[in-house]
């Protein structure tokens, strides 16, 4: 079933497929069970797209944890599928959650793009234009889910030009710099 929503900006499915599919292909993808239990990990691809001029997030959530998240915080409607009022909650959640942030640590506001729903998964996708990043370096924390779900895992992937970063992010993890390499 899919159910897709506000898409706008330059990310779109064409994207969200090449950029799993680099997840998987460079060994960095974790073997994700499509059951409707807790997966209890987390995939965030962060893409340096040099044509758009931006720096494009797609995190990967399945929706049987995001549901369970909602229900915690006690937001209804928690049904994620059915409901645009809880898509719109839960993608606001990761907005808060996930932060690119200075080396000072002051915060990088990032846009929301959108959200979809696809194979048993709920798409996030922030960007940020390229000039506006601090450099070539950044930190990156990752939390999501992280305080809402035992044993969560957070991978990250950071993706300039051939070069692959890879994060992982677990209860109590601090926040990790990224270096964009120079060619």
């Amino acid at each position: 079933m899919k159910n897709t929503i506000r898409m706008k900006g330059t990310l779109n499915r064409r994207s969200s497929a090449s950029l799993l599919l680099l997840l998987w292909s460079s060994g960095a993808g974790l073997l994700l069970s499509l059951s409707a239990h807790e997966e209890k990990t987390l995939l965030t691809d962060v893409f340096f797209n040099e044509r758009a001029g931006n720096l494009e997030i797609a995190h990967r959530i399945n929706i049987h944890d995001a549901e369970h998240v909602l229900r915690r915080q006690k937001q209804l409607p928690d049904n994620l599928i059915d409901s645009k009022k809880a898509q719109s909650l839960f993608a606001d959640y990761v907005t808060k959650i996930f932060q690119l942030t200075n080396k000072d640590g002051s915060i990088i506001n990032l846009s929301l793009v959108g959200q979809e729903i696809e194979g048993g998964h709920f798409w996030v996708y922030q960007e940020i234009p390229i000039t506006r990043l601090p450099g070539r370096a950044f930190k990156i924390q990752n939390s999501i889910l992280i305080d809402e779900v035992k044993q969560q895992t957070n991978t990250v992937n950071v993706r300039f030009r051939s070069h692959v970063s890879t994060f992982v992010f677990k209860a109590g993890s601090e926040a990790k710099l990224y270096e964009r390499p120079e060619n």
